[in-house]
């Protein structure tokens, strides 16, 4: 019997949050793992409409791990349901001869063709995804359509490496049986912002300093794209229902950028009156900087807009902060308790002011508040569970013996 289990990776282009798996499973006994992906964009710089500029990633995404690009055509400048393809995988499989193929995601003409590529060469199919019930509103049709086409998409599925609460619910209302299920934590890189806190968390005073920002002040940070379904535009909102006392103690950090800066910069100055900081876009090395200065973070996606999880949350935890969420972050029932933060119903701009309200007081009565209870919750969601839990099932799934 084979020791040695040859695992794919199939995904349609390098992403951050999924290169530090990539190499975590590239590093384990017993595993001899490729990541196959449909398109180079993300490593040579792509156009983000929602940030609005060029976008290159300073963190590695291709080192670690074996990797074959699909294609490297430069025309191609976003992920669609039709590009990039999976053109040359059932060549690039019958050398490589996996035993298990992992798949990302399934909405695209790649997951299609890699699902196809797989078992056309007897590979079984584990996935790990943002599955989710609640993250996007449908019509009852729509839905009916898309239940419709999942069951059948999962039934040649072979196990999954569950992300959190929200897609196991959804992968059990779709009749998938529990023993095909396994826990493969949703993470950010745990060990490089392990790294971030050791580097910028010494530095908090001075970037507070340097951002006006006093010893009793209180400073949220929103970090992410400044587009509609993130309804940053909340946060004012919000803040102007506080007492104008409370209010004066607080500053907003925002890291990022989107076609909703220019109305948040007013909305924000008109509430704060220059307590406001927009840093722009900050790459993975910088934004621990934000996070090192603040002491809660603030996430306000809408409810069915599409927040399947919202990985931001997982770094702002690294650091110790304190959480003020929308029930539209689909990671809510899995990172925020009463110790870690509060939930508010999305678009309730009274309902995250008392949110808001609360978390400082906390704060306040308790600076080391949140922070304790944050970095513990965490340490459930990091790379090495994420890859173990792959790996198990995988294993499971290919009839390999328990290491």
């Amino acid at each position: 019997m084979k020791n040695q289990l040859r695992l794919a990776a199939c995904v349609t282009h390098p992403i951050q949050y999924q290169a530090p798996v990539w190499r975590r499973l590239a590093a384990m006994p017993g595993v001899s793992f490729h990541a196959f992906f449909g398109t180079d964009m993300s490593v040579r710089g792509y156009r983000d409409r929602e940030f609005g500029r060029q976008v290159a990633w300073d963190t590695p995404l291709v080192e670690g791990y074996q990797h074959t690009f699909l294609s490297t055509d430069p025309s191609i400048q976003q992920v669609t349901f039709w590009q990039p393809a999976a053109t040359g995988l059932a060549r690039a499989f019958s050398k490589f001869q996996p035993d298990v193929v992992l798949l990302a995601a399934y909405g695209g003409r790649f997951h299609l063709g890699a699902l196809r590529a797989a078992k056309n060469v007897g590979a079984k199919v584990v996935m790990r995804h943002e599955a989710s019930d609640v993250a996007v509103s449908r019509s009852r049709l729509k839905g009916l359509m898309r239940d419709g086409f999942l069951r059948r998409f999962y039934g040649k599925v072979d196990g999954f490496a569950v992300i959190g609460t929200e897609a196991r619910n959804h992968l059990v209302r779709l009749g998938v049986p529990t023993p095909k299920l396994t826990p493969a934590p949703y993470c950010v890189d745990t060990d490089f912002f392990t790294g971030q806190v050791e580097r910028w968390g010494p530095q908090r005073e001075k970037i507070r300093g340097k951002l006006g920002i006093g010893t009793g002040d209180i400073a949220l940070v929103f970090a992410g794209k400044l587009i509609p379904k993130k309804d940053p535009l909340l946060i004012a909102a919000a803040l102007r229902l506080l007492k104008p006392a409370q209010r004066k103690r607080i500053h907003v950090l925002v890291a990022g950028e989107g076609e909703l800066r220019p109305e948040l910069e007013r909305a924000l100055r008109d509430v704060l009156g220059g307590r406001e900081h927009f840093l722009g876009f900050l790459n993975q090395s910088e934004i621990g900087q934000a996070y090192a200065a603040s002491d809660l973070l603030i996430l306000p996606s809408r409810s069915g807009a599409g927040e399947t999880w919202g990985l931001v949350v997982n770094e702002a935890m690294q650091f110790g902060l304190g959480l003020v969420l929308s029930d539209g972050v689909g990671c809510g029932p899995d990172l925020v308790t009463e110790s870690t933060g509060r939930i508010f119903p999305s678009g309730n701009a009274a309902a995250a002011a008392a949110a808001i309200e609360d978390c400082i007081e906390a704060k306040v009565a308790d600076p080391c508040h949140f922070a304790a209870a944050a970095r513990e919750r965490i340490e459930q969601f990091t790379t090495a569970r994420a890859a173990g839990g792959v790996v198990q099932m995988a294993r499971a799934v290919a009839g390999f013996p328990s290491p």
